[in-house]
């Protein structure tokens, strides 16, 4: 397989009706995977950039001179309003379509400035919409409810016991619910989680699993449970015992036994994982072996560090050299589209 960069305009032109347009610049030098709204609207969270939003006909920047609460942006929700909801490290921002609005109403926290002994509250790795409509963010600072206008703590009494971490002791990077019940969050040195009403149990390196610097937690169709590390390679769960895949043979400074931050479910229930160590590429798992896709492929050299999926089954990847999409064929390097 073969790249071929094409503008965004040419990937929906079935939906939109425009025609291929000369190449562009890439969308942003650390872009992520893009969220797709009900819509159909794309937005693509960047590093230092803010957040790119795709019509179908022209990309649209949104940074703090418009009203966001930081231009690093690392997660996009809906709401069931219709609302979007950005995890910025600037603060928790909403979009209703007009304007932008930060919240930051923290019971019993002050806005420290910088690095701060146990992080930044208002430095958002991920927004969580639950099954009931409730808001949770995760941060650098732990994990919080929003009501709609203050944020209380919730506390992870893992994360009060002794432990290693690369950032901060409270960090959480993401959460996630897998349908059981009960809600998971990836800590960075506490392991994972499981969170079900008043029970909390950690899973960590002496149960098995690859890390105790978890980063995401998707389950596939098979039910089986995927724990991206920044560290360790990868880790399957079947309920009752974990087995580590995908692990470096050998240590790296820069990545351990291997980073993997984006693990995605396809529409064929294929699990996705991006190596976002250099050389990058992304391994896909059919259920029975892992395939490796990368330079060769069309996929690009740059570190893979998100992954998503659209309604219509294409797989996007956000990596240090761009933003990939893949239709079950062929890897394109998607590119602004020159305006003028």
């Amino acid at each position: 397989m073969k790249a071929i960069a094409l503008s965004l305009c040419c990937l929906l032109a079935a939906c939109h009706g425009c025609e291929v347009e000369t190449l562009g610049e890439q969308l942003s030098q650390y872009p992520s995977s893009p969220f797709e709204q009900r819509n159909g609207e794309l937005w693509f969270p960047t590093a230092f950039d803010g957040v790119y939003r795709y019509d179908g006909a022209t990309f649209e920047r949104f940074t703090t001179a418009n009203g966001l609460a930081g231009d690093t942006v690392r997660c996009v929700v809906e709401d069931g309003d219709g609302v979007l909801w950005f995890a910025t490290d600037g603060g928790l921002c909403s979009y209703d379509g007009a304007r932008f609005t930060t919240w930051t109403d923290y019971e019993g926290a002050t806005s420290p400035v910088g690095f701060a002994e146990h992080g930044h509250h208002r430095d958002l790795w991920h927004v969580f919409v639950d099954r009931e409509g409730g808001m949770w963010i995760c941060t650098l600072d732990g994990v919080w409810r929003f009501d709609g206008e203050r944020f209380t703590r919730f506390e992870l009494r893992a994360l009060a016991a002794e432990h290693e971490y690369e950032f901060t002791p409270n960090m959480v990077y993401a959460m996630c619910d897998l349908g059981d019940g009960a809600l998971w969050f990836a800590t960075d040195g506490a392991g994972a989680v499981r969170v079900d009403g008043d029970r909390q149990q950690a899973f960590t390196t002496r149960d098995g699993l690859c890390s105790d610097h978890v980063c995401t937690i998707v389950r596939d169709g098979r039910g089986d449970v995927w724990f991206g590390s920044s560290n360790g390679g990868v880790s399957r769960y079947d309920g009752e015992t974990f087995t580590t895949h995908l692990r470096n043979e050998t240590w790296s400074e820069h990545n351990g036994w291997g980073r993997f931050l984006g693990v995605c479910v396809d529409a064929r229930g294929d699990v996705w994982f991006g190596r976002s160590s250099p050389g990058g590429g992304a391994w896909r798992y059919d259920g029975e072996r892992f395939e490796l896709f990368d330079d060769d492929d069309g996929l690009g050299s740059g570190g893979v560090i998100s992954v998503s999926t659209d309604r219509c089954g294409r797989v996007w990847f956000g990596t240090t050299g761009g933003v990939f999409v893949y239709d079950g064929e062929t890897f394109e390097n998607v590119r602004k589209r020159v305006s003028g």
